[in-house]
């Protein structure tokens, strides 16, 4: 995955997300929301068969960048939290 970024102001940011579509995107952007110093967070995918999704975040307050840092962390605690669960339970069986 790359990430680029078209445009960063005190309050907004947009990024290109080249590699991912809507299963990434559509979690990211729920995990942003609920953030309550985030005001929008959106994506597009341009084109359907394209790999490349434009991330747009807006905030109430502070620094978007460190809003998408946040979301990021929250979403790898909770897939860290879901394999091992899931490894759990996969031993609970065997």
């Amino acid at each position: 995955m790359k990430v680029k970024t078209l445009k960063k102001t005190e309050r907004e940011l947009r990024v290109e997300i080249d590699g991912e579509g809507h299963t990434f995107c559509n979690l990211l952007q729920n995990v942003l929301l609920e953030d309550s110093a985030v005001e929008i967070a959106g994506y597009d995918v341009p084109h359907p068969l394209a790999t490349t999704a434009v991330m747009y975040i807006r905030m109430k307050r502070s620094d978007p960048a460190k809003a998408l840092e946040r979301a990021l962390k929250k979403i790898s605690e909770r897939s860290d939290e879901f394999l091992e669960r899931f490894q759990k339970a996969i031993g609970n069986l065997q």
